[in-house]
């Protein structure tokens, strides 16, 4: 079982260009396979893997000795779950939010953490917190919650 993301990982972590040593942790927003990703290191607590494109690396520009090219280092045959957080906004009616979870479980994903906040009457906005394989299975679950009749909008949020 994963541990949560703001906490460092044991064991092996699935990514080339990291010491051993260090304590490795994914940022807010989360990475998965599939992305192009870059380490950035945290004096005294290790390095956070962050998405390429995440807007939080701005804060490091100044910074380039915090900066270490990584790349993932998958083995296929082992399957776990990486985060990866995004924004739904749904229809607030009865049913939406199982509507929401039928199609994250059916999907084989897992959701980690949900909040919620009414942004007009009839719209919730979600941030979900959800465990996927690779970005490929974070797509597909993101094109079927667009399809969802409970579903205004899904889309990845990277910081």
């Amino acid at each position: 079982a994963r541990k949560d993301k703001d906490q460092p990982r044991d064991g092996a972590v699935p990514i080339r260009g990291v010491r051993g040593d260090l304590p490795v942790r994914f940022a807010p927003e989360g990475a998965v396979p599939g992305d192009r990703i870059v380490g950035i290191v945290q004096p005294g607590t290790g390095i956070t893997i962050y998405p390429i494109q995440s807007p939080a690396l701005q804060a490091f520009d100044d910074q380039p000795e915090r900066w270490i090219d990584v790349r993932w280092d998958i083995d296929e045959r082992t399957k776990e779950r990486f985060p990866a957080r995004v924004s739904v906004t749904a229809i607030n009616a009865p049913g939406s939010l199982a509507d929401i979870a039928q199609v994250v479980a059916s999907n084989d994903a897992n959701i980690h953490t949900l909040s919620m906040v009414r942004t007009a009457p009839d719209f919730t906005e979600m941030l979900i917190d959800l465990e996927v394989w690779d970005l490929k299975h974070l797509n597909r679950l993101l094109s079927q919650l667009k399809d969802n009749s409970s579903v205004s909008d899904a889309r990845r949020v990277n910081g």
